[in-house]
């Protein structure tokens, strides 16, 4: 742990040095602007004495702990490494597509920038449009960054799909699933916001709960600030579900598991469970993540083991962390999944394009293919940049619909 530990704050502190290194070169002649540049950099590095102090600690900073200085320390670290990214993509491509073009025609005189008979450049004209272009570059990113901080701590919204699925038994239809994810209990994530969460499940009056995966980060002990809540859920009379997802994986999946299950939660790793006992023809078969390649697969997931022995008349529901499983799931003959892990992107356009469109197929929201549905959430904490822009929160609640049968006319 403390080998990581080093290894990310020279990493950041680099990138950092790298980027103020930048910044007082072109403040020469303005000690003040200089000096707040100091005071800049102290205040935004202090947070790396004290979070080392928290690690192992089962409780959770204070809120306000989380709010003030450990969202905004997340957001300015990671912010800046992935601005610094940026430029530098945006510099190559400027590289390419421009400055190499140009200067081959001044070479081969074939017209273009900078060749002979071109009008002059304006250079006052030209600093202006840079000076702009820069500020409103960084005004856009801290202006977004700063709505996205605020957003993220509100809610979670709250959204509802009736799922029309061929083949449900009529026992099972208007069944209420309440499905939560990537909840990420750790230092991103303040106990009011779980507390809202669990609450607004609960007044669902759901008939079941199910959590796909990244239940904790960092700490397995972690796991108790969730099950000495579980009561906000409103005791659903079918019982509280959930699986590993990769980031269980990185924190102690059999940890997690313990503690999870220490709290009257069902943890399905690589099984199913029957609710034939209440007189339901269904089954929940829950895969745990590999918790490798988190922006691909990860490999098959060995759902021939989870679902060994289920009864052939009962109703299959898949709990898997990654929507990627959802092509293998449909081609075994299980109806319906039910996953997260995306994020819903965290960063898009509101019910438009997201994050996780480069990486995944199914990225946010309902989908239906030949042979199955899924259910894709965007969950409830964040990962990188403690912020969320353009996709919320949410609480999902999943009522099931027998599909009515074709009338032949």
């Amino acid at each position: 742990m403390v080998r990581f530990f080093l290894i990310i704050l020279v990493c950041f502190l680099s990138v950092q040095v790298l980027v103020f290194m930048n910044w007082w070169r072109r403040l020469v002649g303005r000690p003040r602007w200089r000096a707040g540049l100091i005071a800049l950099f102290v205040a935004a590095n202090l947070p790396w004495l004290y979070l080392p102090r928290t690690w192992g600690i089962p409780d959770l900073p204070p809120d306000w702990v989380i709010a003030l200085i450990v969202r905004p320390f997340m957001t300015w670290q990671v912010g800046l490494l992935l601005w610094l990214v940026l430029v530098a993509a945006l510099s190559l491509l400027a590289l390419i597509f421009f400055r190499i073009p140009a200067r081959l025609a001044v070479w081969f005189h074939r017209g273009g920038v900078g060749t002979v008979g071109a009008p002059p450049a304006d250079p006052g004209r030209r600093d202006f449009l840079v000076r702009s272009a820069r500020a409103a570059a960084w005004g856009g990113a801290l202006a977004l960054g700063g709505w996205g901080l605020v957003r993220s701590s509100f809610g979670p919204c709250l959204v509802r799909h009736d799922l029309e699925l061929p083949g449900l038994p009529a026992a099972l239809d208007g069944l209420r699933i309440a499905h939560l994810t990537d909840i990420h209990i750790g230092r991103s994530i303040t106990e009011a916001e779980l507390d809202r969460a669990l609450d607004l499940a609960g007044q669902l009056k759901p008939d079941l709960v199910v959590i796909t995966g990244d239940i904790v980060d960092e700490n397995p002990a972690f796991t108790r600030i969730l099950t000495g809540r579980l009561d906000l859920l409103g005791r659903p009379p079918l019982g509280v579900f959930g699986i590993i997802g990769n980031h269980d994986v990185y924190t102690g999946a059999d940890a997690v598991t313990a503690g999870l299950e220490a709290g009257r939660m069902v943890m399905l790793r690589n099984r199913h469970h029957s609710l034939e006992h209440l007189g339901l023809p269904l089954s929940l078969v829950g895969l745990d993540d590999p918790g490798r390649q988190w922006t691909g697969s990860g490999g098959l997931l060995p759902l021939n083991t989870a679902v060994k022995g289920m009864p052939e008349h009962h109703f299959p529901i898949l709990l898997v962390h990654r929507p990627t499983a959802f092509d293998q799931a449909r081609a075994n003959g299980i109806p319906l999944t039910l996953c997260g892990h995306t994020h819903g992107g965290q960063f898009g356009l509101p019910g438009g394009p997201n994050l996780a469109d480069l990486a995944y197929e199914y990225t946010h929201g309902v989908y239906r293919r030949p042979g199955g549905l899924v259910h894709v959430s965007a969950g409830l904490g964040a990962v990188g940049l403690p912020i969320r822009i353009g996709v919320d929160p949410e609480v999902a609640l999943l009522v099931l619909k027998a599909k009515p049968a074709r009338t032949e006319t």
